[in-house]
């Protein structure tokens, strides 16, 4: 396996991550670790030059110039040796025995795709101890692993991909996703083209922190480019049909409302409107979940997302079903 981490302007972020790694990885032959350094004007490579003389085996590299996150991205996972690849976020984070889980998950079975879970870390880095129980589940529908996962597809640390599965398939070259924001749905499609069996590990092995979402270009990454990559790079109508469902449900609501909290008027409502009614509006998913939390007021949109939170709990609960009302089957 390859946990591979980009990253640029992020060395307390980093020194955190490989802090955690360190004891994990250090003397583990079956783990390749690749750090691609953004050329970072910071004390990047410092803190990775104090991990390697401790015994971190490490392959760094380091950009001569900064070439752009996706492309970064895409080094990463051209430069993997591993046959699955973890592309790993420079400021999230490793539970103990998260990869020593994932390993005995690799022994038991081969996995065209491994989904993980995650919860939020606060200010400070906070970790979760790993269970000694596995929690995690087999599938071999890819309808019902999207089901799983959907719009978190685009979730850079919670998927692991078969670069095998990816190789066999085959795809368009990912360069063309380069200044997308999400480059890493063009390996993570192909892997799901080609799907036969995946993971989801359902116990929490990830701490993700909060907020980091692209900024600015919000709408236009999880609305109209996510939009065009779902469409054209996921060959199965459901899939695509999963994803989108999936950001509707389960990624705007909460977004559009932590706008709404973090500014004291709404001023992205004509934007959410502009942006995501023409992609959308053909979706009776986005009436009832997106649309009310662009146009009510902060309280009224704080007690719809408390419906939508316990809409999304039932029909979790129910496998799915309001996620996966309206897709056909991939045999129809």
């Amino acid at each position: 396996m390859t946990i591979a981490i980009p990253t640029h302007n992020r060395a307390d972020c980093l020194r955190e991550l490989l802090s955690g790694l360190a004891d994990q990885v250090k003397d583990e032959p079956r783990v390749e670790l690749i750090i691609s350094d953004n050329a970072s004007p910071d004390g990047t490579a410092a803190v990775i030059e104090d991990f390697v003389s401790r015994g971190l085996p490490v392959r760094y590299i380091r950009n001569v110039q900064n070439i752009g996150a996706d492309a970064n991205f895409l080094q990463c996972f051209e430069q993997a040796r591993g046959k699955y690849v973890w592309l790993f976020s420079d400021d999230d984070f490793i539970v103990p025995g998260g990869i020593a889980k994932l390993l005995k998950y690799f022994e038991a079975a081969d996995y065209d795709l491994v989904s993980l879970n995650s919860y939020p870390l606060e200010d400070t880095l906070t970790s979760r101890e790993s269970i000694a129980r596995d929690d995690a589940i087999e599938i071999s529908d890819p309808v019902d692993y999207a089901k799983q996962v959907h719009v978190f597809f685009t979730f850079i640390s919670g998927n692991v991909i078969n670069k095998e599965t990816v190789l066999a398939t085959g795809s368009k070259p990912f360069s063309e996703l380069v200044g997308t924001s999400l480059i890493q749905l063009g390996w993570t499609y192909t892997a799901l083209n080609g799907f036969s069996r995946g993971l989801y590990i359902r116990e929490k092995l990830i701490g993700v922190r909060l907020n980091n979402t692209g900024g600015y270009r919000l709408f236009q990454v999880f609305g109209t480019t996510l939009v065009a990559i779902t469409r054209t790079w996921l060959n199965a109508e459901p899939l695509r049909q999963i994803v989108i469902n999936g950001a509707l449900q389960r990624f705007w609501p909460l977004m559009l409302f932590e706008y709404k909290k973090s500014a004291s008027s709404f001023t992205d409502q004509s934007k959410a409107q502009t942006t995501l009614t023409p992609l959308f509006s053909n979706n009776p998913r986005y009436w009832l979940f997106v649309y009310p939390m662009a146009v009510l007021p902060y309280h009224l949109a704080a007690g719809w997302l408390l419906v939508i939170r316990v809409i999304n709990r039932l029909d979790k609960a129910a496998g799915y079903a309001t996620l996966a009302w309206g897709v056909r089957n991939m045999g129809s």
